[in-house]
C-alpha cells in the first residue's frame, strides 16, 4: 500500500512565553508565588516534553511547576481560561473546534510544532500486504489499498473473542480521537464487520503492535508517528 501521511496539526500551545532557552538568569521577585501549570496527558511523548521543558523553568528561571493530568478537551479548555498555563503537545486536528476559538480569540498562542512530519492514521503492517519473504510470511491482503477496501479483509484480522468479526485497536479512554475512530468506524461501515477494542493505555496499545509484528500476525489500528514495519491505511 502506498504510503500517505494523513494531514496533522501538533502544536506546543501556551498562554504566555515562560521560558525561551536555557541559560543563568535573575530569579523574579515573584517566582516563589506564581506556579507554571502543564497539561498533562496519558501519553508518552508529552510528558517527556513537559519534564524538561518544566526542568527548565524550575532550575533556569526559579518558577515552580505543577503537572495536570486529565483529557485533552478539558485540559485544553482549562488552558483558554487561563486555569493551566502550558499544553506542551497538543493534536489539535481532533480539537480543531476548541483550538480556533482560542486562536481567534487570543487566550492561547501557538508558538508551532514540537517536531515535525507528525501525522495520525490507520495502520496495518507491511507485510500484511506485501508479504515478506525473508520470514516466510504471504501477503494476507495484496489488494488493500485504503479503508475502503477493508470489509474485504475482516478475517485477516480476525478478533480471537469475537471471531466472526475482525479487530480494530482503537486508542484508548481520554482521548479525543478514540471517539472519532468509533465514529469513523460507523461511517465506513466497518462496525458491521469489526470489533471496537478500546485497550487501557497508551503501552497496551504500542505493546499490541509490537507483539503482532514479532509474531508475523496480522493487525490492525490506530497510532502515531512513522512505525517501521507498518504502512498507512488512509481514513
Amino acid at each position: 500500500m502506498k504510503e500517505k501521511n494523513i494531514p496533522m496539526v501538533m502544536s506546543v500551545v501556551i498562554v504566555a512565553s515562560v521560558f525561551a532557552c536555557w541559560g543563568i538568569v535573575n530569579v523574579p521577585a515573584d517566582a516563589a508565588e506564581k506556579i507554571i501549570k502543564f497539561n498533562d496527558r496519558s501519553w508518552d511523548s508529552i510528558q517527556v516534553h513537559n519534564r524538561i521543558a518544566g526542568f527548565i523553568i524550575v532550575h533556569g528561571y526559579g518558577y515552580a511547576v505543577e503537572y495536570l493530568p486529565g483529557e485533552t478537551t478539558a485540559l485544553l479548555t482549562a488552558l483558554q481560561r487561563g486555569d493551566t498555563d502550558v499544553d506542551m503537545e497538543s493534536w489539535t486536528e481532533n480539537s480543531q473546534e476548541i483550538y480556533d476559538k482560542g486562536i481567534s480569540e487570543g487566550t492561547i498562542i501557538d508558538l508551532g510544532p514540537n517536531y515535525p512530519n507528525s501525522w495520525q492514521s490507520w495502520l496495518v503492517q507491511t507485510f500484511v500486504i506485501k508479504g515478506d519473504k525473508k520470514r516466510g510470511i504471504k501477503s494476507m491482503a495484496p489488494d488493500l489499498k485504503s479503508v475502503f477496501d477493508l470489509h474485504k479483509y475482516w478475517e485477516v484480522f480476525r478478533d480471537p473473542e469475537n471471531p466472526k468479526k475482525g479487530r480494530f485497536h482503537n486508542s484508548i479512554p481520554g482521548w479525543t480521537v478514540t471517539k472519532i475512530n468509533t465514529q469513523k468506524l460507523k461511517a465506513y461501515g466497518l462496525d458491521k464487520y469489526y470489533t471496537d477494542l478500546i485497550p487501557g493505555s497508551d503501552a497496551a496499545l504500542a505493546g499490541s503492535m509490537a507483539a503482532a509484528v514479532n509474531r508475523g500476525k496480522p493487525w490492525l489500528g490506530y497510532s502515531t508517528g512513522r512505525r517501521p514495519g507498518f504502512s498507512v491505511n488512509m481514513t
